[in-house]
């Protein structure tokens, strides 16, 4: 279970997965040498997964955020398995959950442009294995996007 302390490391790295110990340390009201063994122990534990670049799409020309809402025909274990499989290939599809309601997944695509997004949904998208339908919605803005991952910190 993660106590507060822990919270305010995971926090200071969701900012700054490059801090340095000593700034982390500061965050957390800790010294570094505790500091670390926690980072170490979150990283062992599976907390901590990786560390990465946070990437800006549109300065890579990826202009559109889309979401896709997936319904399937069957829901049945081949089904699942072989749509599944073919979204791990996608590398447009950045995120791909499995979600209650009327809908099966959600995707989330990162494109240039509208005309790009036709030809994938026609080409891609509507050849998927087992997909009934499909439902797409366009990000207009970005309102919020936060790195803080714990509240009550």
């Amino acid at each position: 279970m993660l106590d507060k302390t822990d919270k305010k490391i995971l926090n200071a790295l969701a900012g700054n997965g490059r801090a340095s110990i000593e700034a982390i340390a500061e965050s957390a009201g800790l010294s570094p040498t505790p500091t670390r063994r926690r980072v170490k122990q979150l990283e062992e534990a599976g907390v901590i997964k990786g560390y990465r670049a946070d990437i800006d799409p549109e300065k890579c020309g990826l202009e559109m955020a889309i979401y896709v809402f997936v319904k399937l025909q069957s829901r049945d274990r081949r089904s699942i398995a072989k749509f599944e499989q073919r979204i791990m290939e996608l590398d447009e599809v950045q995120r791909c959950d499995l979600i209650t309601g009327v809908h099966d997944y959600i995707l989330t695509l990162r494109l240039p442009d509208m005309k790009d997004y036709n030809r994938y949904l026609r080409q891609t998208l509507a050849e998927l294995p087992g997909v009934f339908g499909i439902e797409t919605s366009v990000v207009i803005g970005n309102v919020k996007n936060s790195h803080q991952i714990l509240t009550g910190v």
